[in-house]
C-alpha cells in the first residue's frame, strides 16, 4: 500500500530562501546599475545638446554677419581711410588669439526711430576663453567709445580665419581685396576642432578702382556744358534767345 505524506506543513528551507534573497538582490543591483547608465546618458546627452545648440546659434549669428559684409575701407586711428576693406590676425583689439574686423549691411532699423544708419561695424574678439562680437551704434565711434559686446562661443581655445581669394584659401591677407568666402576654425574646450565656411555675397565684391571718380567727372563735365550752353543763348542786349531762333527777341 502506498502511504500519502501530508505537506501543508512543510515549507522553504533555509538554503532556499538565501538563494532566493541572493537572486532578487542581484536583479536589483543590475536594474539600479541600468537605470544609473541611462540617467547618466541622459544627462550628457542634454549637455552636448545645449552646447550644440549654442554652438549652431552662435555659427548662425556669424553667418548672418558675413552674409551682409560689404566692401567699405576702414578708418585708422589718425582718421584717415586704409585701403584696406577688413582686418584679421594677432595682436587686435587685445584678443587672445585672431581678431577680425569689417563692416557689414543689414542692421535693421523700422522707419528709421533710431539716429543711424544699416551699416555697421563689427569686430570678432576672443577674451577670456569667450569668442565676443564687438559693433558700435554707428560706422565711425568716436575715439575712446566702449563698443557692445555680445557672446557667440564659450570655452573657446583658438580661432583660426582663412580667406578664398584667387581661387584659393590664403591664411594672411592684407584686407586690400574682398575674398570670396571665409572660413573660420575654432577650437572648443572638450569638442575639439570644428571648421565652417561661409560665402561672402556677390554684392561684396570691392567696386572698380577710380570707378565712382569717373562718374563724378562726368557727371561734372556735363553740368559745366550745361552752363556754357545756357549762356551762350543769350543776345548781344543780355537778353535769353528764344529756342525757337533769334527774332523773338528783337522787335
Amino acid at each position: 500500500m502506498f502511504t500519502i505524506e501530508d505537506n501543508k506543513n512543510k515549507g522553504f528551507t533555509l538554503l532556499e530562501m538565501l538563494i532566493a534573497i541572493a537572486i532578487f538582490a542581484m536583479i536589483g543591483l543590475a536594474a539600479n546599475s541600468v537605470l544609473s547608465t541611462v540617467m547618466k546618458n541622459d544627462e550628457v546627452t542634454k549637455t552636448f545638446s545645449v552646447r550644440l545648440k549654442a554652438l549652431q546659434q552662435g555659427f548662425g549669428a556669424i553667418e548672418r554677419d558675413l552674409g551682409q559684409m560689404v566692401a567699405r575701407t576702414l578708418r585708422g586711428l589718425d582718421g584717415e581711410r586704409s585701403s584696406s576693406y577688413f582686418q584679421a590676425g594677432d595682436n587686435m583689439l587685445d584678443s587672445e588669439t585672431e581678431a577680425l574686423v569689417f563692416y557689414r549691411l543689414g542692421w535693421l532699423n523700422p522707419d528709421g526711430i533710431l539716429p543711424r544708419g544699416s551699416l555697421q561695424s563689427v569686430a570678432y574678439v576672443v577674451q577670456g576663453g569667450r569668442l565676443e562680437r564687438w559693433y558700435y551704434p554707428y560706422p565711425e565711434p568716436a575715439s575712446g567709445e566702449e563698443p557692445l559686446k555680445t557672446l557667440i562661443i564659450e570655452n573657446v581655445l583658438s580661432v583660426e580665419y582663412s580667406f578664398y581669394i584667387n581661387d584659393k584659401w590664403e591664411r594672411k591677407v592684407d584686407g586690400t581685396q574682398m575674398p570670396k568666402g571665409i572660413a573660420i576654425e575654432i577650437e572648443i574646450d572638450g569638442l575639439g576642432k570644428i571648421q565652417r565656411q561661409f560665402l561672402l555675397p556677390k554684392g561684396a565684391s570691392a567696386p572698380k578702382a577710380n570707378e565712382g571718380d569717373a562718374n563724378g567727372d562726368d557727371k561734372n563735365k556735363d553740368g559745366n556744358n550745361g552752363t556754357d550752353d545756357n549762356q551762350d543763348e543769350t543776345d548781344d542786349n543780355g537778353g535769353k534767345v528764344s529756342p525757337g531762333g533769334n527774332d523773338g527777341g528783337r522787335g
